[in-house]
């Protein structure tokens, strides 16, 4: 080994994620109580987490898929945990179940947190400042749209806003008029869809766009808010 080989692999860093399965149900009570998801409903969730390996630790986070399967799989969360279960508020639990218990018992160091209900929905706690984002991605025939939503602190009921408040989005997505764009311009839009969010979407929910990303065939475009906007 030569004298830079060894250099790369002192000074380098080594990231690894891993993903785990689970089915579970959940009542999501404090919703209004017209709101569907009041009701017991399940879900196959995926949780994946991501970690730094440090001082040539093995990463082996069996032990966090053991206490998934042990504690959720084929239960009511709402029997396991004592809070409001939506999969925000889940992610910060299982963030600080890694802390204490994985993090404490080798040298690694949370990097993410992702809890995904369906494929389209996901809520990603941020291991360095326990900031919590939801990502909701929607399917047109020209691509994908994923939009990146956060706010200052999650409340008791846990979102930073309902999935449902952004249909309006959706809608306007398949209009004909953003359907042409969308074929005419794919991933160039980008600018132009996290535009018309802000204007138009952002005011009326809990939550602060914080990206959106077209991703048509081969090309991807990505627009992130800035720390001044």
């Amino acid at each position: 080994m030569t004298a830079t080989d060894e250099n790369l692999l002192t000074g380098g860093q080594i990231t690894i994620s891993e993903s785990f399965g689970f089915s579970a149900s959940h009542e999501l009570t404090l919703l209004p109580t017209n709101h569907k998801c009041r009701r017991n409903h399940g879900h196959n969730y995926t949780v994946t987490v991501s970690a730094l390996v440090r001082d040539g630790s093995p990463g082996d986070l069996s032990a966090f898929g053991d206490y998934l399967a042990a504690t959720f799989d084929h239960r009511l969360l709402n029997e396991r945990v004592d809070f409001h279960p939506t999969s925000e508020l889940l992610a910060s639990h299982l963030a600080e179940w890694f802390r204490d218990n994985i993090e404490s018992a080798m040298a690694v160091t949370l990097v993410a947190m992702v809890v995904s209900e369906t494929s389209s929905t996901s809520a990603r706690c941020d291991g360095l400042t326990g900031k919590v984002t939801i990502s909701k991605t929607f399917k047109t025939s020209h691509g994908d749209v994923k939009l990146v939503l956060g706010a200052d602190k999650l409340d008791e009921v846990g979102f930073v806003t309902d999935f449902g408040d952004l249909k309006p989005f959706s809608a306007y997505l398949h209009a004909p008029t953003a359907d042409a764009a969308l074929r005419a311009n794919g991933p160039a839009l980008v600018a132009h869809l996290a535009a018309w969010f802000v204007e138009n979407i952002e005011p009326e929910v809990r939550g602060r766009l914080v990206s959106v990303e077209v991703v048509s065939g081969p090309t991807t475009g990505l627009w992130e808010r800035g720390d001044a906007s």
